[in-house]
């Protein structure tokens, strides 16, 4: 996506569509990454977006959830100081996590997003076997929110034997994750509607799959090759050094110095021109997180 001009990135906040979407919702998340970077730019992400807030009403209220997730660190103590839920996302593949980093992320964030493998690891899309990440960050009193999952069997692992509901199934009941993020908020909202969760005795059909079952079922010849396992997490994964200062960029008025995006693309179509927020606006109607 280009951006023109940093009005682009504020005209998107100021816009009625913002808060006609954010008055709809009980419960409102967004993404932010790249702040420093836009910093550099001249592009105050972090000030934006707390003022869009503070603005709908959101900075003083209860009624409804606001979510503010980054993998950065530096974005997260920008909004220390607010009731926000400030959640830390993890967005690569880990085994283990050292208690020195959960003390860690605890200074900054009040939960954390980890992926999928995070959680189970597989190699060629067979589970290997079950970590204890979700334990870890539980014991430190950080919820575990899980992702990103979806209705396609090719996101699955071949345990579930493409059943986006036994996937789901795995990681509330056999991992005990508290929420996860998913594409298909309907698909997890059926399985929160079935009423074998509430049964002191669970039917069989409702277990957890078995991490590394299926796989035992394997010949040796016919097992995928064994990949090193994902690093573990340490301090300085999630450090950060604060964001710089938002740079006075005064625009050029000398056109011949300063090349125009172009509004075509080379192959005549016509090129998309759109403020980075608006990617987040996209995210926030295709991704919801569900909690147990």
């Amino acid at each position: 996506m280009f951006i023109r001009e940093k009005s682009d990135l504020m005209d998107i906040f100021a816009h009625w569509r913002f808060y006609l979407l954010s008055h709809y919702l009980t419960q409102y998340s967004g993404f932010m990454q790249n702040a420093a970077y836009l910093a550099k730019q001249g592009l105050g992400v972090t000030d934006a977006v707390s003022n869009a807030l503070s603005t709908a009403g959101y900075n003083n209220q209860t009624a409804r959830k606001v979510m503010i997730q980054s993998n950065d660190s530096s974005v997260l103590e920008e909004f220390k100081k607010s009731s926000y839920e400030l959640i830390y996302l993890i967005d690569e593949d880990i085994s283990d996590i050292k208690n020195s980093t959960l003390l860690e992320i605890k200074t900054f964030a009040k939960s954390v997003v980890i992926t999928k493998k995070s959680v189970f690891p597989s190699e060629d899309a067979f589970i290997i076997g079950q970590t204890n990440v979700v334990q870890k960050l539980q014991s430190a009193y950080l919820p575990v929110y899980v992702r990103l999952f979806n209705n396609e069997f090719i996101s699955q692992a071949w345990d579930f034997f493409s059943d986006s509901s036994a996937e789901l199934n795995n990681y509330v009941l056999g991992a005990g994750v508290d929420g996860l993020v998913t594409e298909y908020p309907g698909t997890a909202a059926r399985y929160r509607r079935n009423r074998c969760l509430a049964y002191k005795d669970l039917p069989p059909y409702m277990s957890p799959v078995q991490p590394g079952s299926l796989l035992g079922l394997m010949t040796l010849q016919s097992m995928p090759p064994v990949e090193p396992p994902s690093p573990v997490l340490d301090v300085s994964d999630v450090t950060e050094p604060p964001l710089p200062p938002v740079a006075k960029i005064n625009p050029s008025n000398d056109n011949s110095s300063t090349a125009r995006a172009p509004t075509t693309a080379p192959n005549g179509q016509s090129s998309v021109v759109a403020s980075i927020l608006m990617s987040s606006v996209a995210v926030l109607l295709a991704i919801f997180v569900v909690y147990w």
